[in-house]
């Protein structure tokens, strides 16, 4: 199986192409594209203004940590003695902790302070706009109607070993799973999907199942308004841990004969209702 949007690692490991282009219908234009690439440049900018120094935020994470496993080894220590004696056996592991604590305190405060000076502006509200704007000028000149519905749709980067699609974590990676979002929609031919690259067209009569997968994947990044353990999201019983990242299960694959070959759309749990609707058909084991 191909998964769609997946990059596939087998056998060049520098790849960056994503699957699907067999699927493309159409593209922005030039002069909309690189409209889209600058705004998303200046969000990227205003973010990293907003954001403490590399140094700071290694220092934070490590101080984070530091204190973490100082206080989980004074807790230990306290099931056999008590607090006092566990300080006079260890005074340098408090005295470190409460300064790793102090200093990731201290760090965190700045790092808000920051944060709200940069993106809590005029300037940054007025670049959010036009990114915005040139995103639905992209969604209009490919067609995409005012009904289609936002949802979200799994990435990952992968390798094929004897037949079996083993995920990979690659660089800086702090989760096997991107959270693409993208508009749905369909007509009486095909199942739509379009981000702002393009439009995706999978003909209706090629789509054969929606199967399930049981097992539990960590997913990064979040992109829906309302939050994920409220709402229409709340019966899913998704996580999310210190990194932002969401845990689902299950998972559901999309599955598509197209030109002799087997195709996947993986979707996190929570969208199922959608895809199911937009093919009209039900998920299945």
């Amino acid at each position: 199986m191909k998964p769609f949007w997946g990059t596939d690692l087998t056998t060049d490991k520098k790849n960056e192409t994503r699957n699907g282009r067999e699927f493309l219908v159409q593209e922005p234009t030039l002069a909309l594209a690189s409209s889209l690439d600058d705004s998303a440049e200046q969000v990227l900018e205003n973010i990293n203004r907003a954001n403490l120094p590399l140094f700071f935020i290694v220092l934070q994470g490590l101080c984070g940590l530091a204190a973490l496993i100082t206080v989980g080894g004074i807790l230990r220590a306290m099931a056999e003695i008590s607090i006092v004696q566990a300080y006079r056996n260890a005074p340098w592991l408090f005295w470190i902790g409460g300064i790793c604590a102090v200093i990731w305190g201290i760090l965190s405060v700045l790092e808000r302070l920051k944060t709200k000076s940069v993106l809590d502006t005029d300037e940054n509200a007025c670049i959010m706009s036009r990114l915005k704007s040139v995103g639905e000028s992209v969604y209009a000149e490919l067609g995409v109607p005012a009904h289609a519905k936002d949802v979200d749709v799994l990435s990952f980067f992968y390798k094929v070993k004897d037949d079996t699609i083993k995920v990979k974590e690659i660089g800086m990676q702090i989760a096997p799973y991107f959270n693409l979002d993208c508009k749905a929609f369909a007509d009486n031919e095909h199942l739509y999907l379009a981000d702002h690259e393009g439009k995706y067209a999978f003909p209706l009569s090629a789509i054969t199942a929606i199967r399930t997968v049981e097992k539990r994947i960590r997913i990064e990044g979040w992109n829906k308004e309302v939050s994920h353990n409220k709402g229409i999201y709340k019966p899913y019983k998704l996580r999310k841990d210190d990194w932002g990242c969401i845990h689902c299960k299950p998972y559901h694959i999309v599955e598509i004969q197209y030109n002799g070959e087997t195709y996947g759309i993986y979707i996190p749990s929570y969208e199922l209702p959608v895809f199911e609707q937009l093919t009209g058909r039900k998920a299945q084991p």
